[in-house]
C-alpha cells in the first residue's frame, strides 16, 4: 500500500520550508516538482530519513557497493544551480535512481529532454522501471563516462554529473556551448568541490559552489577495496600531521608512526598476506588512534533540512558517501 498521501506531502512541504529557512534557495519550480513526485517510485528501501534531509539508498551490490538518492538539500542545491527553464535539453550523468532526472523532466516540461546515462547495467534496469511513463527522459547505459555515447546531441547546454570525478571528460568540455555549463563534484574520492564549469567567450571558467563528498558515478567503484601500502602510508602521514597539530601524541609516538609510513612506502608489490602481517605486527603503535582514523573516513554530513536542526544553519554542502 502506498504511503505517499497528504501526510507525506505535508512532510515534503515542511522539509523544503526548513531547507529554505537554512539559507538554501528553493526555487518554486523545484518545490512543485519535489512535491509532485512519489519517492517510492524510485526506491524500494525505507525513505523516512529523506524527510530528515538524509540520502536514501536505492541499490546495493553483493560486494557492498551502495548508491543513493541524494539528500534533499543537495538535490535542491543541484537543481537551483542548473538554472532550468522550459524546453531545455539536459544531460545527467549517474542515475540517482531516476529521481533527479524525473525532477528535471518535470521542470523543463514536455518540450524539454533529459538524457540520462549510467555505466551500470543493474542501475539502468532499475532506473528504466522507475522512469516508465516518462517519455522525455532518454536512458542509456554507457561503458564509461570518459567516452562520448553514440548519438548523443552534438552540443551540450546543461550537464549534471551526480558522482565524484577527478576532471570533466574531454568530450563534454568540447561540446559545451557558449553560456552552457557542467555542474559536477570534482576532486578526490572522499572530498570534492561542487564546481560549475561555464563556457564564456570560448573558455571554460570554473566556479566553486562549496565542499561536498559524493560517491563515484559507477556503483562498482563504491564497493570497498583493500588499501594499498602507499595509501596506508598516506593515511598515517595525515594522521601524524593531525596529531601533531592537536598535540594528541608524544613525539616518540609520532616518530614511530613516521617510521611505519616509511617502511610501507618501501613495499613494492607485497605478497599475499605480507601487508596484513606488517600492519598486525605494528598494531600496538596506532590502535589507540583508531577513533581518529575512522573520523578521517567519515566527513560530517550537513542536514540543514532536518527537523532537529532548525536552529542551526552553519553547515557545508556535504553529500552522503557510502
Amino acid at each position: 500500500m502506498s504511503r505517499w498521501g497528504e501526510g507525506t506531502m505535508e512532510e515534503m512541504r515542511s522539509l523544503l520550508d526548513r531547507i529554505s529557512k537554512s539559507g538554501i534557495e528553493v526555487p518554486q519550480t523545484v518545490r512543485e516538482a519535489m512535491c509532485s513526485l512519489h519517492l517510492e517510485q524510485f526506491t524500494t528501501y525505507d525513505f523516512n530519513g529523506f524527510f530528515h534531509d538524509r540520502p536514501v539508498v536505492f541499490m546495493e551490490t553483493e560486494n557492498g557497493g551502495v548508491k543513493t538518492i541524494s539528500a534533499p538539500h543537495m538535490i535542491v542545491t543541484l537543481l537551483h544551480h542548473l538554472e532550468l527553464h522550459q524546453g531545455q535539453e539536459v544531460l545527467v550523468v549517474g542515475s540517482k535512481g531516476g529521481y533527479i532526472a524525473a525532477l528535471i523532466a518535470s521542470i523543463i516540461g514536455e518540450d524539454g529532454r533529459v538524457v540520462l546515462i549510467d555505466p551500470s547495467h543493474e542501475i539502468v534496469r532499475h532506473t528504466a522501471n522507475a522512469l516508465a511513463g516518462w517519455p522525455t527522459v532518454d536512458l542509456r547505459q554507457v561503458e564509461s563516462i570518459e567516452v562520448a555515447p553514440i548519438e548523443l546531441p552534438g552540443e551540450l547546454n546543461r550537464v549534471l554529473i551526480t558522482g565524484s570525478i577527478e576532471s570533466i571528460p574531454n568530450w563534454m568540455e568540447e561540446r559545451i556551448v557558449e553560456g552552457g555549463f557542467v555542474l559536477a563534484p570534482i576532486g578526490e574520492s572522499h572530498h570534492q568541490e561542487l564546481m560549475k564549469m561555464e563556457r564564456q567567450l570560448g573558455e571554460l571558467h570554473p566556479t566553486s559552489l562549496g565542499p561536498v563528498s559524493f560517491g563515484p558515478v559507477d556503483i562498482l567503484e563504491s564497493e570497498p577495496k583493500p588499501l594499498s601500502a602507499i595509501e596506508i602510508a598516506d593515511l598515517l602521514e595525515t594522521l601524524i600531521e593531525t596529531c601533531h597539530e592537536m598535540d594528541l601524541c608524544e613525539p616518540e609516538e609520532l616518530q614511530q608512526l613516521g617510521n611505519i609510513a616509511d617502511e610501507l612506502r618501501l613495499m613494492q608489490d607485497p605478497q599475499e598476506g605480507e601487508l596484513e602481517a606488517f600492519i598486525t605486527g605494528h598494531l600496538q603503535n596506532f590502535i589507540h588512534l583508531w577513533p581518529m582514523i575512522q573520523l578521517m573516513f567519515a566527513p560530517t554530513l550537513a542536514r540543514p533540512g532536518d527537523i532537529e536542526n532548525e536552529e542551526h544553519h552553519d553547515f557545508d554542502f556535504d553529500e552522503f558517501r557510502p
